[in-house]
């Protein structure tokens, strides 16, 4: 019984620090020009986009790719993130780590 509440105080120490952890991981990027400012969080989850006045000049089309890029950098970002996060709770060869590594997105 003893060893039961320890592997459960363990998993919640742990359910505990991943929470904390995983909150830390949103990731910001902009666009060069300072355009376009885009922040994302865990699992690739839209949280702010901000455009400046020199998005204005710039056509829907252009400013479509370069919000779209900048949202891929940020993603890119906070996926490495929350991948460190879990390897800081699960350890560098758990599965859940593999996995996500395994799953991110090419770089281009």
């Amino acid at each position: 019984m003893r060893e039961f509440e320890n592997r459960i105080n363990t998993m919640v120490e742990k359910a505990s620090s991943l929470d904390e952890a995983l909150g830390a991981t949103a990731a910001t990027a902009r666009s060069e020009g300072g355009e376009v400012r885009v922040t994302v969080g865990v699992g690739g989850a839209l949280q702010e986009i901000h455009l400046n006045s020199k998005a204005q000049t710039l056509s829907p089309r252009a400013l479509a790719a370069m919000i779209k890029e900048t949202y891929d950098e940020a993603a890119v970002q906070a996926g490495d993130a929350s991948a460190r996060a879990l390897s800081d709770v699960f350890g560098e060869d758990s599965e859940i780590v593999q996995q996500v590594r395994a799953n991110r997105p090419p770089e281009e």
